[in-house]
């Protein structure tokens, strides 16, 4: 806790950054709650779940482009301040939807939101390394990757009280307050003239095809960039609304038991990386080790969810499968800014954000039939996702038996 504390003292724009972070994503879990609650208000189905979270998944997948070019052309501080002003503006019009016939808005709002988010995370990522230094970019990253996954925790906790005891409606002006506070932090950030974006006089297409080309160019980068994707083998978020409505409903409409389930999947991310910096030395090889068990630890994670015969045995499942889906975002996202140059980070995070959002989504929709169609329990489906993640681990031992050259800096057009 030491390292954390001293980085947060003696780099005050990281500090800055940090806060910003801490109180957003404190909102977000608002959000996720209370979006869920109106959805399972006015329908009950997976289906309808699972397109709501494909709302919030797959727009970043075809924003990405853009958004990573909009990360390395433009000033990175204030894509975020926009960003978080946007966002504050889109989550009131969910107060609008007070019926089933205007449900289809929770939909549009929603992809509206994570549009602009597909812009806000890379030039967050890629931010980072312009304010801390090299050697302190695991503890930056882990800290990041800790206090997502502590607001998790507290904000699925404590807005899951509040939706349930005040309100959808409360929880979701409270999320965007969040993001005007963010956004007033993010201004006080002063990144020096030597770390300031790069800004190129190529066109915007050609800056997104040079950084295809650097990936494609270092497949040490390419490798890193699948990680997030090749863990979305199914959806957490549409599984544990399942279970809470269906299931183990504690509180109105689910919102007790899925705020209990986000909060244990929060707890889990908490706990990864703490853990699993205690078993590396920092170098990419033992990163990249540490990644396969994060994969295994998934596979485990889904297999207890199958298993639990009880609420609280679903919630240990969900500690492990947080455990390794944070531990693969941390080391994939630190492996990353050690391999890529600083003109091409943003792009590169896009690249990776595009591929997540891309196979999430699909795990999403697949998690949503597979449950209404076949009309599952979502524990039963958690077992075959159990087995599904047998494959990234397969695949992931395969990459650490080949050799690895050194990722190398492209020259930018």
């Amino acid at each position: 806790m030491r390292t954390y504390l001293s980085l947060l003292s003696r780099r005050p724009q990281f500090r800055m950054l940090w806060f910003a972070q801490v109180i957003s994503l404190f909102g977000d879990w608002f959000n996720a709650i209370a979006t869920v609650m109106i959805v399972n208000r006015f329908a009950e189905t997976g289906v309808a779940v699972s397109w709501l979270f494909i709302a919030r998944s797959l727009p970043p997948f075809f924003a990405g482009p853009l958004a990573g070019v909009i990360a390395d052309r433009f000033n990175r501080k204030t894509v975020l301040i926009v960003a978080d002003i946007l966002r504050a503006i889109i989550v009131l019009g969910f107060l609008l939807v007070t019926s089933a016939a205007w449900l289809w808005l929770a939909y549009v709002l929603s992809a509206l939101q994570f549009v602009v988010s597909a812009f806000f995370e890379p030039a967050r990522s890629a931010l980072v390394p312009e304010v801390v230094a090299e050697d302190e970019l695991i503890v930056a990253n882990t800290l990041s990757s800790v206090t997502w996954s502590a607001m998790l925790a507290v904000g699925g906790a404590v807005g899951g009280l509040v939706a349930a005891g005040l309100g959808a409606e409360t929880a979701l002006i409270i999320d965007s307050v969040t993001f005007v506070l963010s956004a007033l932090l993010i201004a006080r950030v002063s990144v020096g003239p030597g770390k300031a974006a790069v800004h190129t006089v190529a066109s915007g297409w050609q800056d997104f095809i040079d950084g295809l080309a650097y990936v494609r160019q270092n497949p040490p980068v390419g490798w890193v960039a699948t990680v997030k994707g090749l863990g979305q083998t199914g959806s957490v978020d549409v599984i544990s609304a399942v279970l809470a409505a269906r299931v183990f409903p504690v509180g109105a409409e689910g919102g007790g038991a899925f705020a209990l389930m986000l909060m244990a999947f929060g707890i889990g991310t908490v706990i990864g990386p703490l853990v699993g910096n205690r078993l590396h030395d920092g170098t990419a090889r033992k990163l990249d080790e540490a990644i396969l068990g994060g994969f295994v630890l998934i596979v485990i994670g889904w297999l207890v969810v199958g298993l639990a015969p009880t609420l609280e045995l679903v919630l240990v499942g969900w500690v492990l499968r947080g455990m390794g889906g944070s531990i693969n975002w941390t080391y994939s996202d630190i492996l990353i800014q050690m391999k890529t140059p600083s003109q091409f980070l943003g792009r590169v995070f896009a690249l990776n954000l595009a591929i997540f959002t891309l196979l999430m989504s699909a795990s999403t929709w697949a998690s949503g039939e597979l449950l209404d169609r076949f009309q599952l329990d979502p524990r039963t489906l958690s077992l075959w996702l159990s087995a599904a993640s047998l494959l990234p681990v397969a695949l992931w031992m395969w990459k650490l038996r080949q050799p690895t050259p050194a990722a190398q800096p492209a020259e930018q057009n």
